[in-house]
């Protein structure tokens, strides 16, 4: 069912929840959209976070709460990017005054969570999850390649992330926890912090997928959550499908690009060092910068919820879609026999 558009002639007027490090690729994002979009408030419990943002990206509003952002602002549509135990209460919030909503995965920290949400503001407002990393563009094209048919049906997938952000190095610092300090103390890390991401990534480029097995286990002490993971999967027709990573691997570069390979029944793909390459009879390769993709992805999300605002168009990573991906998170947890919601691992 395709949902009402946005009609007003002026632009989408839009508040940004949250002003942490992520924030600065979304505002990023809407700045390219200027002729589309106003940003009109940013809020965030640490004002002088919030103020830096504003002053960055001259946004006129700068609010600490979030019930005197609501009362004094004209809002069309909320982009959540604060932290995850938050997103049901800024989305709920939104949904009650029928403001649409960009909310940064997961929705909440668990699937229950999350499925209770989409009921509650199920025809209230418009809400899609921001998750990234499938509009990454060397996935977009590799999403090309099989919806073109040039590998043939999946027999076998598989993708890590092994890297060494965790550990300390030469200087002692520990450069994902600097980057996001809410890592050290996140009861679900590698799976739902990190691997939902890649999770996303292969359902969307192999289909729906299930989970027949997992391992997860903490090998730094002074980090709650789990910090390695392999979950095995398989697609409809029986086809393996393998995600695992880690962010403690000593001699590992500390954000390293992920490492994908199909093997389909006509050709084979391999992302790998920033370079996506067809394998087959046919090959043919294309390399990709790290920060300019990035960024992109960022830029293709939010364009894509303007572009549905906009026409009514259904989301791509819509709270159905969104809810399938978390299944496969929360049934991860499970065969890795981490059962407990938010931390019993």
């Amino acid at each position: 069912m395709i949902a009402a558009p946005f009609t007003s002639s002026k632009p989408l007027r839009v508040a940004l929840a949250g002003a942490g490090m992520i924030s600065w690729h979304h505002l990023i994002a809407w700045r390219n959209l200027s002729e589309r979009v106003r940003l009109v408030a940013v809020c965030d419990p640490d004002v002088d976070k919030a103020t830096w943002r504003s002053r960055e990206f001259d946004i006129p509003n700068v609010y600490r709460d979030a019930e005197a952002m609501f009362a004094a602002e004209a809002i069309d549509a909320l982009d959540v990017a604060s932290p995850r135990e938050t997103h049901a209460a800024w989305v709920d919030a939104a949904a009650t005054r029928g403001i649409d909503v960009l909310c940064q995965k997961p929705m909440t920290p668990t699937f229950a969570e999350s499925e209770a949400l989409v009921r509650r503001v199920d025809g209230k407002s418009r809400l899609m999850v921001h998750e990234n990393w499938r509009f990454r563009p060397w996935y977009r094209e590799l999403k090309r390649w099989i919806a073109a048919g040039e590998l043939g049906p999946v027999h076998l997938a598989r993708m890590t992330m092994i890297g060494s952000g965790l550990l300390p190095d030469a200087n002692g610092r520990r450069p994902s926890l600097e980057r996001q300090p809410f890592m050290q103390h996140e009861e679900r890390l590698m799976i739902a912090e990190v691997l939902i991401h890649h999770l996303d990534v292969m359902r969307f480029l192999c289909g729906e997928l299930n989970v027949v097995g997992a391992r997860a286990a903490r090998t730094i002490a002074d980090v709650r959550g789990e910090t390695l993971a392999a979950i095995f999967l398989e697609t409809a027709t029986g086809a393996p499908v393998e995600v695992s990573g880690t962010m403690a691997a000593p001699g590992y570069a500390t954000r390293p690009p992920d490492r994908l390979e199909i093997v389909g029944s006509k050709a084979s793909a391999a992302f790998d060092d920033w370079e996506l390459r067809l394998l087959g009879e046919t090959p043919r390769s294309e390399r990709y910068d790290r920060d300019r993709g990035y960024q992109a992805s960022f830029d293709a999300v939010i364009a894509h919820f303007v572009d549905c605002l906009e026409t009514g168009a259904p989301f791509e990573t819509g709270p159905v879609d969104n809810l399938k991906t978390l299944r496969l998170v929360e049934d991860a947890y499970e065969a890795a026999g981490l059962r407990i919601g938010r931390g019993n691992a």
